[in-house]
């Protein structure tokens, strides 16, 4: 045996010494890393699961969603294109058009991708929102049970309407909150 088939042996005992033999199919030599460890490490398999079934778009409006479907489905008769030009570049008899339609396809492709990116980076700022909002709702109706409560308790007419005032500021915040949560939910 040569000394670099020596060498390689070696690594590779090592190599399954570290790495489990279900992994071993995906290990790279001399690499730093197993394809697709990462992503097994960074999703759990109900995430894994989640994205396949299309949880993602169960968060998008109905107008996000329809969109982002006919961007998808621009995708796909663009890929079509490309596969079928792709075919007919060996025989064209310009084939410099037929390049130039190619990388046409693939910038409406770039674009669409884009449209899709932006729709989703959109809805998760609404979802954060929605979030605050109700934390913020949250917080808002105990400040309200407690001014509530002190009103009722204290005999200062003083503090009674100190404790009216706030307890009608934060109805109205509340109120209004509310009323964003709506308009945000109909989006």
């Amino acid at each position: 045996m040569s000394l670099k088939t020596q060498s390689a042996a070696g690594q590779f005992r090592q190599d399954k010494q570290i790495f489990p033999s279900s992994e071993m199919s995906s290990y790279i030599p001399h690499s730093e890393t197993i394809l697709g460890h990462q992503a097994k490490s960074l999703f759990n398999r109900d995430d894994r699961s989640n994205f396949y079934a299309g949880g993602e778009r169960l968060t998008l409006t109905t107008t996000s969603l329809t969109r982002v479907r006919q961007l998808h489905e621009a995708n796909d008769c663009l890929q079509r294109q490309i596969a079928n030009c792709e075919k007919g570049l060996g025989v064209a008899v310009d084939p410099l058009s037929v390049h130039a339609e190619i990388e046409h396809c693939q910038l409406m492709i770039a674009r669409n991708t884009g449209e899709i990116l932006n729709i989703y980076s959109m809805n998760e700022s609404r979802l954060r929102r929605i979030a605050e909002l109700e934390a913020q709702n949250l917080q808002l109706e105990k400040n309200m049970v407690d001014s509530q409560g002190l009103f009722i308790s204290t005999r200062d007419m003083g503090q009674r309407t100190q404790h009216a005032t706030e307890f009608f500021l934060s109805k109205s915040t509340f109120e209004r909150n509310a009323e964003e949560l709506r308009n945000l939910s109909r989006e």
